[in-house]
Order: structure tokens, then sequence, then C-alpha cells
């Protein structure tokens, strides 16, 4: 469906320079997997030379990491999932991290200590290595 957009919009005008895809992340369980898997079907698709869907992917981490259950249940509620201030962190750092090596481009998160995480994986990824 992202490819069948893309041609149109095209189609209307709009340049493909202006295209930014949105694979509609999903934040834990199925809804990860499914994402991850329709990325890396955009990219394999691309990296085969389809034209259509080498649009930069977007992804919103943190809308949807801070929704599910685990990032809100209370302290009391699991007392074995660790301390609430932290723990959406936790989940939206792995999400993001999973979705990064799925292909996308642009993360829109909402937890500053997973954007801190993430930020220093991606400085270690991209360093070279003369350090």
């Amino acid at each position: 469906m992202a490819k069948q957009l893309n041609i149109l919009v095209t189609t209307i005008g709009l340049k493909p320079d202006k295209i930014i895809m949105d694979p509609m992340t999903g934040g834990l369980g199925y809804g990860l997997e499914y994402t991850y898997s329709v990325m890396e079907r955009i990219r394999l698709a691309a990296l085969s030379g389809d034209p259509m869907l080498g649009m930069p992917m977007l992804v919103t981490t943190g809308f949807e990491t801070a929704k599910v259950k685990e990032a809100r249940a209370s302290e009391s509620e699991n007392p074995l999932w660790g301390k609430l201030d932290s723990r959406g962190a936790f989940i939206e750092t792995a999400a993001a991290m999973a979705l990064l090596n799925a292909g996308a481009d642009l993360l829109i998160m909402y937890y500053p200590a997973a954007v801190q995480a993430i930020k220093s994986k991606i400085a270690e990824l991209t360093r070279d290595n003369n350090g």
C-alpha cells in the first residue's frame, strides 16, 4: 500500500523527495513484529531497485510505546516489571533500536532517557574504525 500511495501522490504532482513514509508503528509484541516485517519488505524492495519505496521512513516509537500497558501499569500492580519512571524509556529504547535496524530514518520519541540511549547507540554505530 505504501508503494501505491507513493505512486498516486507522485502522479498528482508531489515530488518524490517530499515524501516520507509512515509504516504505522506498533508498540510491542505483535505490533512491533508486524511493523518490523513491513519495514523490512519496504527496504528490501527499495534495495532491489524500486524507486517508489526508497523514501525515508518515519516511526512514532514514543506515542506507541507510551500507551502499552507495560509502560503504564503501576509498580504495585506489577512489581517485577521495575520502576514505572524508567520502564517506559527501556521499552521505547528497545522498540526504537529494532525499528532502526528495520530501516527507520526518522524517530519521533517520547522519553528523554530513550532519546539519549538511541543517540548514543547511533553515534557508536556510525563511528569509523579509527575511533
